[in-house]
């Protein structure tokens, strides 16, 4: 009988019909006498999983929802910042320079990890921030990457930017995207309850150099003082003459 890892197919057959894999699937398409699978569907669990009971889990849709329940998984202001068009400027005053806004929706991974990421790479430039990235040890810095390629890409096709590599990050933040709840079975008959999170990612490129300091510098102690003066000679007795 033919076998794969060591687990027969007409057992792996029985195991997916109890999952309801191959419920629409029919048994023409499988065939255990020259060890050969047509199902892509099974295929793929296959590969997947070394245990007679392979499942197969399909998340991408073909045509997908723009809401599930309350949460919106297309956001539905950002991107309309990249079709305002601003008046030309006059005569001696400098060139507005380009801005660029990119997204990406419901990111597999934690909000509060993919945060750390997204503040880090504010104020860089483009080409540091992908390097940055790509030696970082989070695994969402790679959905983070794939993200600002998309961006500079569409900077350099759709806004006219000259060169990808005069661009820089002006915002990066992330929001929480759709939670999909699920159970963990324990002892006894008892579970417990896990949470699948995921993240929406923003990003807002401007052409030009990055600045100096993105996050302003904190005041010195003579600094600090001057205002504090300042607001108390400011104060105003109420109903004084």
């Amino acid at each position: 009988m033919a076998t794969f890892r060591g687990i027969s197919f007409a057992r792996l057959a029985v195991s997916c019909f109890q999952q309801n894999i191959l419920k629409n699937i029919p048994l023409s398409r499988i065939s255990s006498s020259n060890a050969t699978i047509r199902t892509p569907q099974l295929w793929a669990s296959l590969i997947h999983s070394s245990s007679s009971h392979a499942s197969y889990r399909n998340t991408d849709f073909e045509d997908p929802p723009k809401k599930i329940g309350k949460v919106k998984l297309v956001p539905p202001n950002w991107l309309k910042y990249n079709d305002v068009v601003y008046p030309p400027t006059s005569p001696g005053e400098p060139e507005r320079p380009a801005e660029i806004c990119h997204h990406r929706m419901q990111i597999k991974y934690g909000t509060k990890k993919m945060w750390y990421l997204a503040c880090m790479i504010r104020g860089m430039s483009i080409d540091e921030a992908i390097k940055q990235l790509s030696f970082h040890k989070r695994k969402g810095a790679a959905h983070l990457k794939e993200a600002l390629e998309e961006a500079q890409e569409i900077a350099v096709r759709d806004h006219n930017v000259e060169f990808k590599s005069n661009l820089w990050i002006s915002d990066s933040f992330v929001t929480r995207g759709i939670i999909v709840k699920g159970y963990r079975r324990h002892a006894r008959g008892r579970y417990g309850i896990i949470q699948y999170r995921y993240t929406n990612f923003f990003v807002r490129l401007r052409e030009g150099r990055p600045p100096k300091d993105y996050y302003p510098a904190e005041k010195t102690g003579n600094e600090l003082m001057e205002d504090y003066i300042k607001k108390q000679r400011a104060r105003r007795i109420e109903f004084g003459l």
